[in-house]
């Protein structure tokens, strides 16, 4: 019998039950009862920014910049300048990985950085002409593309789905407890 196949790690021989969109194996094996992966969240945001992504990477693709860094002038265009860390926070992504995608972002004079005259310790960025310029030359066609999703998902709706997602991000982070 093929790997795949296997009863063991096939798994598909197992499922008996599904209950409120959760699937039950009964196998023998131990339980996992999860939400079935049509109806998790996480799932259902990664499907959707990759649904919404695939037609932005090509204009970022001919822009030159990437999705990071598409994120970071945006940022910066609309809050002005601001230490890495913040810029990290506002522009979802990994504090480590700012300082590298700033280094690309300098050379090609997208963005200025500077020591913070209260804190020397701290650095600022800020958008600089040719960032604004790029941002300007392709900001229509990335708002056609947000805009006919908007127009394939319905504008109520998608006003809902931003209103209730700006919500749940607004939500207090969740202490972590331990697993065990």
């Amino acid at each position: 019998m093929s790997y795949a196949g296997h009863a063991k790690y096939g798994r598909m021989q197992g499922l008996e039950r599904v209950r409120e969109g959760r699937c039950i194996m009964d196998d023998g094996l131990p339980q996992v009862e999860l939400a079935r992966t049509t109806r998790a969240l996480p799932f259902a945001l990664i499907r959707a920014r990759e649904a919404l992504l695939v037609p932005l990477r090509r204009m970022l693709a001919e822009a030159g910049v990437s999705e990071p860094q598409w994120r970071i002038l945006r940022v910066l265009a609309e809050a002005g300048p601001m230490s890495g860390q913040g810029l990290a926070r506002a522009a979802c992504l990994q504090p480590a990985s700012v300082s590298r995608i700033l280094q690309s972002m300098l050379e090609r004079k997208l963005i200025a950085r500077v020591q913070n005259p209260l804190n020397r310790r701290r650095q600022v960025v800020s958008i600089c002409p040719e960032g604004l310029r790029l941002l300007s030359e392709y900001s229509a066609m990335s708002r056609g593309i947000t805009d006919r999703f908007e127009q394939r998902f319905g504008a109520e709706k998608y006003r809902l789905l931003l209103d209730l997602l700006e919500e749940f991000n607004s939500l207090p982070p969740e202490e972590e407890t331990p697993t065990s």
